[in-house]
């Protein structure tokens, strides 16, 4: 997210507004997600693997450092730290072998990224690019897995109420189903409603209205990927792999400001799975080991977050 809205692309907009705007662009976070069992069907090399259910709960924080700034020019450091938890139940196929029992699992990820961000000019045109290398792991001794990204934007119309602007996302990333991406920013508010249209992609769309002083509801979708690593020893995998799933979540949710800079944040909907796999070191999104087909799930989610220090 700090790469997609850097400094350059947000003139005349206060700190305090984009962070309201942006969830991902405040100092800090820390949320709970609880989500109902989803049904889940795998596939080891395109054969039958194991059918059952999954249940997953989450606890994700992140930290965005402080930019440091020069000219044109804008660097700055996330840590995003998630604790999941999993469970298997009602296992069938593959539980012959004792390799699918009920099961639960505690995984810790952390995940550091370095944000570079530039302005310039092309051919008399605004044109923001922007880098971010992120080191993945499940410890803080090693690295499992480094992904970069790099992307350019075309800032094309900003007034007080509008603002729209175009680009290109190029990812380095094995668990990427795409190694190129658009990008569409739209921001819009309905003068005589006040109600917002913030069009975010790929990260996602929504719709806000503020209800109050310091009072916000909000309903749309928003993209998530998640990532565990695992140590595994059994007839199908053996060695280091790892679980990733994309998710999008679309739902309803109240925010309050409560204090001078802290945001309450609470709301519920729909949380479906785009793509689950897992992958050996050295597997692509294309060629995982295991493909898993997963169903719809509810969620809740209650989340505390500081707009700036």
């Amino acid at each position: 997210m700090s790469s997609i809205h850097p400094a350059a692309d947000t003139v005349g907009v206060s700190k305090k507004e984009l962070a309201i705007r942006y969830p991902a662009l405040r100092q800090f976070g820390v949320s709970v997600n609880s989500y109902g069992y989803n049904d889940f069907d795998a596939k080891f090399n395109d054969n039958n693997l194991a059918k059952g259910k999954i249940k997953t709960e989450r606890i994700s924080s992140f930290f965005n450092t402080p930019a440091i700034r020069w000219k044109n020019n804008s660097l700055s450091g996330t840590v995003y730290y998630t604790y999941t938890s999993t469970k298997l139940k009602d296992i069938t196929h593959g539980a012959d072998n004792g390799q699918f029992l009920p099961v639960t699992s505690d995984k810790s990820t952390i995940d550091l990224a370095l944000n570079y961000s530039r302005s310039d000019m092309i051919f008399n045109q605004p044109i923001i690019y922007s880098l971010v290398a992120r080191g993945i792991s499940d410890n803080l001794n090693t690295v499992r897995r480094f992904n970069f990204n790099g992307s350019f934007t075309l800032p094309l119309k900003k007034n007080e109420n509008t603002s729209f602007s175009v680009g290109l996302l190029v990812l380095v990333d094995p668990s990427s189903p795409l190694p190129v991406e658009p990008i569409i920013n739209y921001y819009h508010k309905f003068a005589s409603s006040g109600l917002e249209l913030i069009v975010d992609l790929p990260n996602g769309a929504n719709l806000k209205k503020g209800i109050g002083k310091n009072a916000w509801f909000s309903v749309g979708s928003n993209q998530t990927s998640y990532t565990l690593f695992y140590d595994h020893r059994n007839d199908f995998l053996d060695g280091k792999i790892s679980y990733n799933t994309i998710e999008l979540k679309s739902g309803a949710a109240f925010e309050y400001l409560f204090a001078k800079n802290v945001m309450l944040n609470v709301g519920g909907g729909i949380n479906s799975f785009l793509a689950s796999r897992v992958f050996r070191d050295g597997e692509k999104y294309s060629n995982a080991s295991i493909k898993s087909t997963t169903k719809s799930s509810p969620y809740v989610h209650v989340g505390v977050s500081m707009l700036s220090f």
